[in-house]
């Protein structure tokens, strides 16, 4: 469980912050997969005051307080200024400065904000579900599994970011790292503050807080509403919208302390939001000649080296960029086709999840989350502290989008995406101040996933949608654990801790026709840290550490009629209900240091061994089939299955964080991010040709690629910062700005065919303060850089006729285009 998240009689005083260059470590999250306990960060006693020195900031990052750069694992925290200053707006903004990686649809990008994939140091996932996810997002210590893509910041405190993995206190869906949204604590005093912004292209948001005394020492509370609006950024050929994003949220929190020694707080969050069709680029390779005569090496199904020529269309090389292209691949119909509009809009299917879901009318999404939580503590004499926190979160959503992209009307598709999940979190801890010092806990994790898929297959004659069982998933899990660390101070240089989690996930899927499997898996998830701290200034650590994804069912294996199973079989033999656990073990070492009053740095090289990384194929039936579906010998519907197999990976790598303060009034920092991602066993036979009626040429009969690069996993991230203050006359003050993000070579698969080209974005800002009352001009990607942000191969579907599936495609996202804007803060 994790402790308190704002200080103990924080509802009677206003807790101070002190900025540390690029970041404000205000508290690092503490404890299972719940409460984040934050110190006020204030200077240590003793710490010099001059105007040169960067702050020494004090967290309880391990349940006692300590210097941030104590703390022995990687860590980074933003307070709500650090944000506002670096213009972060939403979780894909931060990754910008923080060392992981977000995206809201990895390789697809038809779903636009439907799903979210976090990504922690190269940890790359490949499909979209969230117990795919690499790292895991909290909301004051509570899981989120749906709605992350559209998580504000008006209501954030400060965020923090774990690296590594965090199973032992945080569970599943974190063996690669954390971030938590500390939600903002209701102000002992009345008082409000009004957000707004405008930008040229005509996006705009606000948003409208008032807190204060409810009754006076006792009980705060905070009130928040507001909406967020983003225009769109291209239209479609038939003048449909692509790229506009609509949010409309409301948050209320009560905290309540009738003693010094008891508090509870509890949070309430409602929010809609409603989209177009989202602005990806379909590239087509049909009649792209870049591989000819290109070869690769690869290995065959009787393990010798195999020499290959792409055998359909594709890029090789270096994939074209935005400059090349065009805006014209950002395209798609965005009318709802008759046949389907009855089934999609109307639910003439009846299908289940779709009933959960909101009204769309219209090509984009629309979704609805719900979210609630009840937080206490309650200080016990020797120093002890117990705490619990329980959450419930909701995130009901329905896409429909044209699934080739382009301006054929060959394949439309619905899919919803239903989420539901419940996080019960209780500990107790020892007084952290003592050399040894303890906490155990309690947790139960609940939830419940349902995603289904209907279609309209116009490019293969189809005049109505259908529901499609290939594309549909039923799944509950249940994780009950108990957890616990200990720590020693073995003398006043050397400290060792333990950490550890017995957790059972349990899962049941029931499949499109009705039929349950069931599973479960029990693990041991420790973390074994060793610190040395040679003088007061420098730190050494090492730590060990264990972690685990979600089990899952193989939902195209189970969906998959007998004959379907059997096919899928013969090309991967080991396939069955379930898929291969993810685990991962990790080694990190680091070094911390304040160099001088005014330098500060913290230093972390990894290596990771990542077994049963899930990689998906789709597989369709034999090019003989035509048109036939259904039958023994072509089991699958129009569009294939979807089928999950396992992989085996290593990423070693480096990260490096600085912090200075050059002058009174200048300040900067860098984060570096360098890793390399190998593949140690990477088995795709779907994708080769072994049999006389395979579809699908790509890599002739090379079926293994071990050694290649992880796909969409850039070698080198770079992120800078400065800022610069000055005072006005008549108590006005200023400051600019600029934050610059580097994000190196990609490649667009597995297979290492192509790399998409470097990108860089710098933003630059100007503000004018007074009290409570800002003003800021803002550009954003001020050199106008149109890089690939995300880009990822596909099956080109919109081909007339469509013979087969083996022609191929890119699915690519690009940074948006320069923007000018103005925001305001007015507070009272």
């Amino acid at each position: 469980m994790h402790p308190n998240p704002w200080p103990r009689g924080a509802s009677r005083q206003h807790v101070r912050l002190v900025p540390t260059g690029v970041a404000l470590a205000c508290a690092l999250l503490t404890g299972g997969t719940a409460l984040a306990q934050t110190a006020p960060t204030e200077p240590a006693a003793g710490a010099e005051a001059s105007t040169n020195a960067l702050p020494t900031v004090t967290v309880t990052a391990r349940k006692r307080s300590e210097k941030m750069l104590e703390v022995p694992m990687s860590i980074q925290s933003f307070s709500d200024k650090d944000l506002r200053a670096s213009g972060t707006t939403d979780i894909k903004d931060l990754t910008t400065q923080s060392g992981f990686n977000f995206t809201s649809a990895q390789g697809s990008g038809a779903q636009g904000r439907a799903f979210g994939v976090t990504t922690f140091r190269g940890l790359q996932g490949e499909l979209n579900f969230p117990w795919e996810n690499s790292g895991g997002v909290f909301i004051d210590g509570i899981f989120i599994s749906g709605g992350v893509s559209s998580i504000g910041m008006n209501d954030v405190a400060r965020v923090e970011v774990l690296k590594g993995p965090q199973n032992a206190f945080f569970g599943r869906s974190t063996f690669g790292g954390a971030v938590n949204f500390i939600t903002k604590q209701p102000a002992g005093e009345l008082r409000g503050t009004i957000n707004a912004s405008l930008s040229q292209r005509g996006s705009n948001d606000v948003d409208v807080t008032i807190e204060g005394p409810l009754l006076t020492d006792v009980l705060n509370g905070r009130l928040s509403f507001g909406s967020r609006h983003k225009a769109a950024l291209y239209r479609a050929t038939d003048g449909g919208d692509l790229g506009a994003e609509n949010t409309k949220f409301i948050a209320g929190t009560l905290h309540f302390s009738p003693t010094d020694d008891l508090w509870l707080r509890l949070r309430g969050h409602y929010q809609k939001d409603e989209d177009s069709t989202p602005a990806s680029a379909f590239i087509r390779a049909a009649g792209n000649t870049s591989c000819t005569g290109a070869t690769y090496t690869g290995i065959g199904r009787d393990g010798s080296p195999v020499q290959y020529t792409p055998g359909t269309a594709y890029f090789c090389g270096s994939l074209p960029t935005f400059e090349d292209v065009g805006s014209g691949v950002i395209n798609a119909n965005t009318a709802i086709p008759a046949g389907a509009y009855d089934a999609f809009v109307n639910n003439s299917l009846a299908d289940p999840f779709l009933a959960k879901t909101p009204l769309l009318d219209h090509a984009g999404m629309a979704r609805e989350i719900k979210r609630a939580s009840l937080q206490a503590g309650y200080s016990l004499p020797l120093g002890m502290e117990a705490a619990f926190n329980v959450g419930y979160n909701q995130a009901n959503s329905a896409s429909i989008f044209d699934l080739d992209r382009t301006r054929t009307q060959a394949f439309y598709a619905l899919q919803t995406n239903v989420t539901r999940d419940l996080t019960a979190d209780a500990r107790l801890s020892t007084n952290p101040k003592a050399a040894l010092r303890g906490v155990v806990g309690v947790s139960y994790f609940k939830s419940t996933y349902q995603l289904s898929q209907l279609n309209l297959n116009s490019a293969l004659g189809a005049t109505a949608a259908v529901r499609d069982s290939g594309n549909y998933l039923n799944l509950d899990s249940k994780v009950p654990a108990v957890y616990g660390s200990v720590e020693y101070d073995i003398t006043r240089r050397i400290t060792a801790s333990f950490e550890t989690r017995r957790q059972r996930d349990k899962i049941a899927a029931t499949t499109f026709g009705g039929a349950v499997y069931s599973n479960a898996v029990d693990n041991w998830l420790p973390r074994t840290t060793l610190r040395f701290k040679p003088s007061e200034d420098l730190s050494f650590y090492v730590n060990v550490a264990r972690g685990v994804q979600p089990l899952t069912v193989n939902t195209g294996y189970v969906n998959a009629s007998p004959a379907g199973q059997a096919y899928m079989r013969s090309i991967y033999p080991t396939l069955g209900d379930f898929t291969p656990q993810p685990k991962l073990k990790s080694l990190e070492l680091g070094a911390k240091q304040r160099v001088t009053e005014w330098l500060q740095y913290s230093a972390a090289v990894y290596e990771q061994k990542w077994k049963n990384r899930l990689t998906s194929s789709a597989i369709f039936n034999p090019a003989s089939c035509g048109a036939t579906t259904g039958t023994a010998e072509c089991p699958f519907t129009a569009t294939g299955a979807g089928v999950t197999f396992s992989n085996d990976a290593s990423i070693r790598g480096l990260e490096l964080q600085v912090d200075a303060q050059l002058a009174s009034q200048w300040t900067a920092g860098a984060y570096l991010d360098l890793k390399r991602a190998t593949w140690d066993k990477y088995n795709s036979a779907g994708q080769s040709v072994y049999g006389a009626n395979r579809a699908l040429a790509l890599t002739g009969t090379a079926v293994s690629f071990d050694g290649n690069t992880l796909g969409r996993v850039p070698k080198l991230t770079l992120s800078a910062n400065t800022t610069y203050r000055f005072g006005l006359s008549g108590g006005w003050s200023s400051f600019l700005r600029g934050d610059l993000t580097h994000v190196g070579k990609q490649w667009e698969t597995d297979f290492n065919f192509a790399q998409s080209k470097a990108y860089s974005r710098l933003d630059a800002r100007w503000g004018f303060e007074k009290g409570n009352t800002s003003v800021e001009v803002f550009v954003r990607n001020l050199t106008d850089d149109r890089g690939w942000v995300s880009v990822g191969r596909t099956v080109d579907l919109g081909i007339t006729p469509l013979v087969n599936f083996s022609q191929q495609a890119l699915i690519a996202t690009v940074q948006e285009a320069r923007n000018v804007g103005v925001r305001l803060r007015y507070g009272f």
